[in-house]
């Protein structure tokens, strides 16, 4: 990865009423959308059946599953974004940045049960990092 490179994570959740191939094809669909957008995927994680917490859409559960890529012109998520908008089987999707060092993208769904030695407590944030994190949140919550 050179410098410029930012690595991103594009969750999803899929409308559970579709058919196994049809999962596999769109997860396909969106790695298409962010390859062609010149992003290189760097992990994959397969959709699978969950309870949501609050109905998207009148649905009760959805497919989850999320990807890490690398892209080197952040302009190029609006393509992707695009795309995946305009998909009627994606229920809610999110990109964010992942911050290479957070840890994020290594011990993302390590069991809570496991205290891992080398994890350090949270850092404060800045007010700079808190007014961007409640601007992404009243994003979020303008979609609901």
């Amino acid at each position: 990865m050179t410098n410029d490179e930012t690595i991103y994570e594009l969750s999803f959740h899929l409308n559970p009423d579709i058919e196994e191939s049809q999962i596999r094809q769109l997860v396909q669909n969106i790695e298409g959308y962010i390859t062609s957008a010149g992003g290189v995927v760097s992990f994959k994680k397969e959709p699978e059946r969950i309870r949501l917490s609050y109905p998207i859409k009148n649905k009760k559960q959805a497919y989850f599953g999320y990807f890490h890529f690398n892209l080197d012109l952040p302009e190029k998520l609006a393509n992707i974004d695009e795309e995946v908008r305009h998909n009627n089987e994606i229920l809610r999707y999110l990109t964010i940045k992942v911050s290479a060092d957070s840890g994020k993208v290594k011990f993302r769904f390590k069991p809570q049960k496991q205290k891992i030695a080398s994890e350090k407590p949270a850092e404060s944030k800045t007010p700079e990092e808190i007014k961007e994190m409640e601007k992404q949140l009243e994003g979020v919550l303008e979609n609901l």
